[in-house]
């Protein structure tokens, strides 16, 4: 079915304008006009498409996950102030930004056109992940829409609170390294070939380190160029391999191995397990429907999560079927045990998360505590015994000379 892009008039004569897919522009006019609109325009964006991969989406300024979160807590504000959805949308279509403002129109015209909300976000999975439409479609059979999102909504912000935190945590030396290899690059290629020809031309060719930075130094000079254009194919060679899930899961499972990083995803992977699968138990989600969202989550860790699946499914514990596949720490598993055995895995899932949570934090305050000052003297040592060797080099011709 074509979709139209169209522009219209609400009841309170404010100009919008959205997406909607019907057989012609007349349905479109019809369509509209049962949401409370006077069409203005439509015009037909695409065949057989629906409205997130028409040309027109793409582009609309990019929708960011904080602005998700925040719309979620709007949206259950306005809903436990007695507003019905469809009113609700249409209220935040207003205050929101443009990117963002359009999907929530094309929200409202897909909920028009007979669809539940969860079918509606189901159109966006890259903002709105399997996790939160599991919630609103049990929330919709439940008619606790608004409690839902308000949880939702929390729990989304404490995990952008940590991402924000292990992001500020690598900055620094992030920042530390660019300007290192800055540094680095400058003086290989400037500073070094002004003394190369010097150190040649008295004594014999030089050895040790001195030869393997004039050597460096030479290369960088002639395939300089090419050897930026290896590493800028190989950069975009990762992230094209980080879109796909196999590829993204082995790199990651290389990167888990590094020393100093395993117990932080460690503790970020037993955070993010433990707090989704609160928040879906706590929502009427069933323990195996829980589990097959996490496994599809994006972002996370889920390696060996469809083992844990199929062995729920057939009757083992929860606690036995992650204990055999080491997916979080012993002390989780405990944690779990005791909320398994009490009926109460929610509770337990979500004040384990609470206090691993906790624990990632003071992980990353010492992790970026000690990277910091570690860069800097790393940083320091190579340039200082680079500029060290070259004099050193320079005093001993002068001495020749002398």
């Amino acid at each position: 079915m074509p979709t139209f892009s169209y522009k219209a008039m609400d009841a309170h004569d404010r100009f919008v304008s959205g997406e909607i897919e019907a057989a012609s522009a007349a349905e479109v006019a019809r369509e509209l006009k049962k949401l409370g609109y006077n069409m203005l325009d439509a015009a037909a964006t695409s065949r057989g498409g629906s409205g997130k991969s028409s040309l027109l989406s793409l582009f609309r300024p990019p929708v960011g996950r904080r602005e998700i979160t925040v719309f979620l807590r709007e949206l259950s504000l306005v809903l436990r102030a007695g507003l019905q959805l469809d009113d609700a949308l249409l209220l935040l279509a207003g205050e929101e930004k443009a990117g963002l403002a359009a999907i929530v129109r094309d929200l409202r015209v897909t909920i028009g056109q007979g669809a539940s909300f969860g079918e509606a976000l189901e159109r966006y999975p890259r903002l709105f992940g399997p996790d939160l439409v599991a919630m609103v479609r049990v929330a919709e059979a439940s008619g606790n829409l608004d409690g839902v999102l308000e949880s939702v909504g929390e729990e989304r912000a404490r995990t952008e609170q940590l991402l924000d935190k292990i992001t500020s945590s690598l900055r620094y030396p992030a920042f530390l390294l660019v300007v290192a290899l800055s540094v680095l690059t400058f003086f290989l290629i400037v500073v070094v070939p002004q003394f190369g020809a010097t150190l040649r031309d008295f004594g014999p060719p030089p050895d040790g380190l001195v030869g393997f930075v004039l050597g460096l130094s030479d290369f960088l000079v002639q395939d300089g160029v090419w050897l930026a254009v290896g590493l800028a194919v190989f950069a975009a060679l990762i992230v094209a391999l980080m879109v796909r899930p196999k590829p993204r899961a082995l790199i990651g499972s290389y990167v888990a191995r590094m020393p100093g990083l395993r117990s932080i995803i460690e503790l970020r992977r037993t955070v993010l397990f433990c707090s989704s699968l609160s928040i879906l138990l706590a929502n009427g989600v069933t323990l195996t429907a829980a589990l097959r969202v996490l496994v599809d989550l994006p972002g996370g860790s889920a390696t060996g999560l469809d083992r844990v699946v199929e062995g729920v499914r057939r009757g083992r514990r929860l606690v036995d079927a992650l204990g055999a596949i080491n997916y979080i720490p012993p002390l989780a598993l405990k944690m779990l045990r005791v909320g398994e055995e009490s009926g109460e895995l929610a509770v337990v899932a979500r004040r384990t998360a609470e206090f691993y949570q906790s624990k990632l934090s003071d992980r990353l305050d010492r992790l970026s505590g000690i990277v910091g000052p570690a860069a800097i003297i790393v940083i320091a040592s190579i340039v200082g015994t680079l500029i060290v060797s070259i004099l050193s080099a320079l005093l001993s011709i002068n001495q020749l000379i002398g």
